[in-house]
């Protein structure tokens, strides 16, 4: 019983197999079509894709043109082909302005940008692709039942961009690039003023001002202390609790008896 059950199986898929390549190659787009929507509806999104693109390549104007694009990129969606998902999602607005399903494809569009956001690691620029492709969604449908869902995506690519950029914050301070670290740490702050990084990013801002200050040439020394000096006066006021503040008071300490510099960073 086994045997013959596979066998009537393969039976049915070969049969399935050789209906699906003749509707494929005829000239029949209304069998093309019916297909492509039997295949959709089943859930094989993968095997209606090459139908639906030859409907629409047929009539692109026509309403079964409309549905056929229409579902390209749902079923590229369906399978995670996000950038094949995004090419068809996103022309979909252009292609047929008076659809209903206008709003919906420009949504998920920015949906399939934010799914090619790379990890923090990596460079962000599709980070910011899917930001400005959420912000058109927002600004064009400003009424959708979605804004809750894309202010909330929103928040977490910024926070990503927000982490990307203190990474490289750390990264010049763990590499002892003194200048640097001050430079993109001021920033940072000015740049994300309420962030959950502020504390650090001052800190790295304080420990690498006092570096660059007490490492200075004679023409830059007294200023660099100065600034090191209003530095710590802004960092007391805004984290008087602070676990770093008698580390710091050491450097203040330090700069004040600090003689003649010894090299240039």
């Amino acid at each position: 019983m086994k045997w013959i059950f596979l066998l009537l199986t393969l039976v049915t898929l070969l049969s399935s197999c050789n209906s699906y390549n003749r509707i494929l190659k005829s000239d029949d787009y209304e069998s093309k079509f019916n297909e492509a929507n039997r295949l959709y509806d089943s859930g094989k999104y993968d095997r209606c894709v090459a139908l639906y693109e030859q409907v629409y390549q047929r009539s692109p104007r026509s309403p079964q043109g409309e549905v056929a694009f229409y579902r390209l990129g749902k079923a590229c969606y369906a399978v995670e082909d996000w950038y094949l998902a995004s090419y068809y999602l996103a022309a979909f607005p252009s292609k047929f302005p008076y659809s209903p399903k206008v709003e919906e494809t420009t949504f998920l569009a920015a949906v399939c940008a934010v799914q090619n956001s790379p990890e923090v690691s990596l460079d962000q620029h599709e980070t910011e692709v899917a930001l400005n492709e959420l912000q058109n969604f927002v600004t064009r449908f400003p009424n959708s039942e979605l804004l809750d869902t894309c202010n909330t995506i929103m928040d977490k690519l910024r926070f990503k961009l927000e982490t990307k950029d203190m990474m490289t914050v750390r990264l010049y301070s763990k590499t002892e690039n003194y200048r640097a670290a001050v430079v993109s740490g001021e920033q940072f702050l000015d740049n994300y003023p309420r962030s959950t990084y502020r504390e650090e990013a001052w800190a790295i801002l304080m420990k690498n001002s006092y570096y660059l200050a007490s490492n200075s040439v004679d023409s830059k020394i007294e200023e660099r202390i100065a600034k090191t000096n209003e530095r710590f006066n802004i960092f007391l006021v805004e984290f008087p609790n602070s676990d770093y503040l008698r580390e710091f008071e050491g450097y203040i300490e330090k700069l004040k008896k600090v003689g003649v510099p010894v090299s240039n960073k």
